[in-house]
């Protein structure tokens, strides 16, 4: 039988070159002198199956079986054997392969060996179990050496057993039971750990599961609260928002209101005190003219008094009642001429007076329209100057521009720290510079200033919590601005155009200096583009350089430039209120001055109606009086004829001197009536206008104290809609404020959690009240316990489950051992006897006779008990086997061994110079009765007894060419032996 078909080796021990060793035959003799390396196949053999002992291996380390170099050859780094076995006998029972070859490595540089079988990387204990697997061990019978052979006769009992073992295959149960063993000291170590851990985990679980159900019962009173409160909050702060927009737009109608109701009253009050000095100044005129027309009337009392007397005196003297007829139809006739003359010129005046008045009235009227025309634009411009200037301040107080993290931030800057606002709120930009900072600070205007960087980390946590956008933080305490050195900052200022530099053009308050410098202090404004690329070149193209229309060149020479369709709004409102408020400003003295004219000319106007009417009544007197003198005048003319038969004309009268007094006072008389009427015209005007004053004062006083009224009332309203309106951003804060401090949560937030509608919205606060009493009630909870209980009930858990499998493995273990003991029994007990019903005739046959027989030291205890031999030489009794001979011991220990491979053949013996003590005769009965075995045995004899040589199959000598180097030759034997015969 061939079972080992090949050996390679490299670098092991003394095989420095790559070695084969090609097994044929079943019966293979190594030979060679001492030194020369032979038995270093067997150690290679012993290494490549896993032999760890290097004392086995005869070194003193595991170094020692690499070549260690000679004089010709350098050392080498890594060993390597490789055996080759037919296994198509399945003696490696668990491998299905037909050849195997079992490979070893080792480096010398990292100490460690690797192992093949079939080329596929193993594990040594895979080596391992595959060697015992066939009984290829070296306490087996599969390696025998010379020493083994004479201290098997020497051993101990108990020592002696262990080739038994190996024969019965109970060294593999050992093998497994010293595992179990191992395995079971290990469990019996690890139920001891954890029945501690268990102790000390049923100490802690008690504690930690009352705080677990405490922080549990938190953790549902928390939720449920937070589901509901976030709920109601988000519907508050809906409402609240909604409420303030209501409130805003209410408060911004009032405001319209107010304003236009307080213009009013103005206006009609100053109408009502332009009234009362108007009237103030007609009761003087008044007063004058009825003094005038006293005056006028106790002159013509007078007159008419001195007419009585002059005509009581002509009466006395005009004796002829015809004569004095006449002469009183001639006075009369001239007192009614003097009359109509005076009533003529009365009304030509009148008539005159009324073309003047009308021309007067249509030119303030005229004016009064372009005034009022030029003040309705006023007030267009004015309210549309509001309403932008509403949109501006709206737009500034809003957060509704700004980046939505940026937003976020600033709406819950109550409850963050450090937030002081962002770099629009804190700057303020001349009008000039406006253009040129917009363009380069555009994206840095919503960057948001903060105290420090601790600061910034709690409002990136809050963002990142919430998913609620995110920020530019400039933190106070880490900015660290690059500033231009002094001698480029004096060659900068002397270029041409050059305006100044950024951070320096800027106003913001002197702590936050450095936001300008971080932001700004390397940009350089010039007044056009032309001197900012010569200011280029002059700093090697190093800083920002934009021109006051936003033209920009970059450091390295990059430039930006064009028209911008929109400016930026952040930088432009306050300007624009600022400017806007001036306007109005403006507008508001415009209108107020025009309204003061306006209101003027209405005065006049109504003066000027008021004098045509009462013209135009004079007139009509004037007119009505003129025909009846005329009348009164014909009448005379006619009386006159009657009595003269002549025409009565003012040509024909002759007037004596009474007469002509009399005549001269009518004149008079005439003179004066026309003045009273004159001066009663005046006095009618002004009367029907304190008249309409009068009235106008209550209408306006009543009016006056309606508006003041209802202004009162308005600003009331507005007051109270402001007080609401706060009340309503507290209360909008305070919830924003809530969300933030007690759930992490932005507005935005919250609504994504698709919060419902608050129905039954009392009961539903009740509950929260309820809920947050309950949770005070419980006071401190780690909510760390409930993760910590699971996982140390878990623990628990896990470990009371790995118990009761160690519990179960100790139990399986302790059976497997008892099994393997059973089996080891049945197993040694049977290798004996049948190792005993074959021994006697081995023994007898190489002995050429006598007895010999295996006993046991202790029968009661087959797993301990040892081994002793009985035997008897022909001729002899020995009652002590060390009597025996160095020879004889021998003998006895290979008829044990030959006894063991008829019950029980392996597939490979490896014997080293075993038969060395025997002398020539017995050396030949060895070799031969080898013979009878190797149909199921291949042996390897490493001898040099020559005996033994002549009934191998084939040699290999090994020889030293070179000084440590072991080189092998082989010698097929049964060749030479056919080629003898046949010769």
């Amino acid at each position: 039988m061939i079972f080992l078909k090949k050996i390679e080796a490299y670098g092991f021990k003394s095989f420095a070159e790559p070695t084969t060793l090609n097994f044929d035959f079943s019966m293979t003799g190594i030979v060679g002198p001492n030194g020369s390396g032979k038995s270093n196949i067997n150690d290679a053999i012993m290494w490549a199956l896993g032999e760890q002992s290097y004392k086995s291996l005869r070194g003193d380390s595991m170094d020692d079986i690499v070549f260690s170099g000679s004089s010709e050859k350098k050392p080498l780094n890594m060993a390597e054997v490789t055996l080759v076995f037919d296994n198509s006998n399945r003696a490696f029972s668990s491998l299905d392969y037909n050849e195997v070859s079992i490979t070893r490595k080792f480096f010398k540089l990292t100490k460690e060996s690797e192992y093949f079988i079939n080329g596929s990387k193993v594990r040594l204990k895979d080596i391992q179990d595959i060697a015992l697997e066939t009984g290829l061990t070296k306490s087996s019978l599969a390696i025998i050496s010379q020493g083994s052979i004479s201290n098997f006769v020497e051993s101990k009992p108990e020592d002696r057993r262990r080739l038994f073992d190996e024969a019965a295959g109970v060294a593999r149960y050992k093998k497994r039971k010293e595992e179990a063993i191992r395995k079971l000291v290990r469990s019996q170590d690890n139920l001891d750990r954890l029945n501690d851990i268990i102790n000390e985990i049923e100490r802690k679980l008690p504690t930690l599961k009352r705080q677990s159900k405490k922080a549990s019962t938190y953790k549902e009173f928390f939720e449920e609260l937070k589901n509901i409160e976030v709920s109601v909050l988000v519907n508050d702060i809906k409402l609240y928002k909604q409420k303030i927009i209501e409130i805003s737009e209410q408060k911004t109608e009032l405001k319209i209101q107010i304003s236009s109701l307080e213009k009013q009253i103005s206006k009609k009050s100053e109408e009502f005190n332009g009234i009362s000095q108007s009237s103030y100044d007609n009761e003087r005129e008044l007063s004058k003219l009825n003094k005038e027309f006293t005056k006028i009337v106790e002159k013509i009392s007078e007159l008419k008094v001195s007419r009585i007397t002059l005509e009581s005196n002509k009466s006395k003297v005009d004796i002829d009642n015809k004569e004095f007829r006449v002469s009183d139809l001639k006075n009369k006739s001239k007192e009614l001429e003097i009359r109509l003359e005076a009533e003529e010129q009365k009304l030509a005046k009148l008539l005159n007076d009324k073309v003047e008045k009308r021309e007067k009235l249509d030119q303030a009227s005229s004016k009064r329209f372009e005034l009022n025309q030029q003040l309705d634009g006023i007030r267009k411009h004015l309210a549309k100057t509001e309403s932008s200037l509403e949109a501006l301040l709206a737009r500034k107080n809003s957060l509704d521009n700004l980046f939505e993290g940026v937003k976020n931030i600033l709406e819950n800057k109550n409850t963050l720290s450090g937030i002081i606002g962002t770099v629009q709120d804190l700057i303020n930009v001349k009008k000039d510079h406006e253009v040129a900072i917009s363009t380069v600070i555009q994206n840095g205007l919503q960057n948001i200033v903060v105290k420090s960087a601790s600061d910034v980390k709690v409002s990136i946590e809050f963002l990142k919590n919430n998913k609620a956008g995110y920020a530019t933080f400039l933190p106070l305490d880490n900015l660290k601005p690059s500033y231009i050195n002094n001698e480029t900052r004096f060659i900068i200022q002397k270029a041409k155009g050059f305006i100044g530099f950024g951070n320096e053009l800027v106003n913001i308050e002197k702590k936050y200096q450095v936001v300008l410098d971080y932001l700004l202090s390397n940009y350089l404004v010039v007044d056009d583009y032309d001197n900012a690329v010569e200011l280029s070149k002059v700093t090697n193209q190093k800083f920002h350089i934009v021109t006051l229309d936003g033209q920009r060149i970059l450091p390295h020479g990059a430039i930006v430039g064009g028209s911008r369709k929109t400016k930026n709004v952040l930088l432009n409102d306050a300007n624009q209120i600022q400017e806007l408020e001036i306007i109005k400003k403006e507008l508001d003295n415009k209108e107020t001055l025009m309204s003061k004219e306006v209101t003027s000319l209405s005065v006049n106007i109504e003066i000027l109606r008021e004098e045509l009417a009462e013209i135009q009544t004079s007139i009509g007197a004037s007119r009505h009086s003129s025909e009846l003198i005329e009348k009164e005048a014909n009448e005379v003319k006619e009386e006159f004829r009657v009595i003269t038969g002549k025409e009565l004309n003012g040509g024909e009268q002759e007037f004596q001197s009474v007469d002509e007094q009399i005549i001269k006072i009518i004149s008079e008389i005439s003179e004066q009536e026309t003045k009273k009427d004159e001066v009663q015209q005046q006095i009618n005007v002004i009367r029907s206008l304190k008249d309409k004053s009068n009235e106008r004062q209550n209408n306006l006083n009543s009016i006056i104290n309606e508006d003041r009224g209802m202004l009162s009332s308005l600003k009331d309203k507005y007051s109270n809609l402001n007080s609401d309106g706060t009340l309503m951003f507290e209360k909008q804060s305070n919830a924003t404020t809530r969300l933030a401090q007690n759930y992490n949560l932005t507005y935005e937030a919250a609504l994504e959690l698709n919060t419902s509608v608050v129905e039954k919205e009392n009961e539903v606060r009740d509950r929260i009240n309820y809920l947050r009493k309950e949770i005070n009630l419980l006071g401190n909870v780690n909510l760390e316990s409930i993760e910590e209980y699971e996982e140390e009930n878990s623990r628990y858990q896990n470990y009371v489950e790995q118990t009761q499998d160690i519990l179960d493995s100790i139990k399986n273990l302790k059976d497997a051992i008892g099994d393997m003991d059973q089996q080891m029994i049945i197993q040694f007990k049977k290798i004996i006897k049948d190792v005993n019903q074959v021994l006697p005739e081995t023994f007898a046959t190489l002995f050429g006779g006598g007895t010999a027989s295996i006993i046991y030291t202790n029968p009661e205890d087959i797993l301990n008990t040892g081994i002793d031999l009985k035997m008897s030489p022909p001729g002899k009794k020995i009652a002590n086997l060390n009597l025996l001979s160095g020879g004889e011991k021998s003998m006895v220990a290979l008829s044990v061994l030959f006894s063991i491979l008829k019950v029980k053949p392996i597939p490979l013996v490896i014997l080293d110079e075993v038969e060395a003590p025997l002398d020539i005769a017995n050396v030949e009965r060895f070799a031969k009765y080898i013979k009878t075995f190797t149909s199921n045995t291949q042996f390897m004899i490493v001898t040099h007894r020559m005996g033994t040589m002549e009934n191998c199959d084939t040699l290999f000598g090994a020889t030293m060419e070179q000084k440590g180097i072991t080189k092998l030759v082989q010698i097929k034997l049964i060749e030479a032996k056919k080629l003898s015969n046949t010769n």
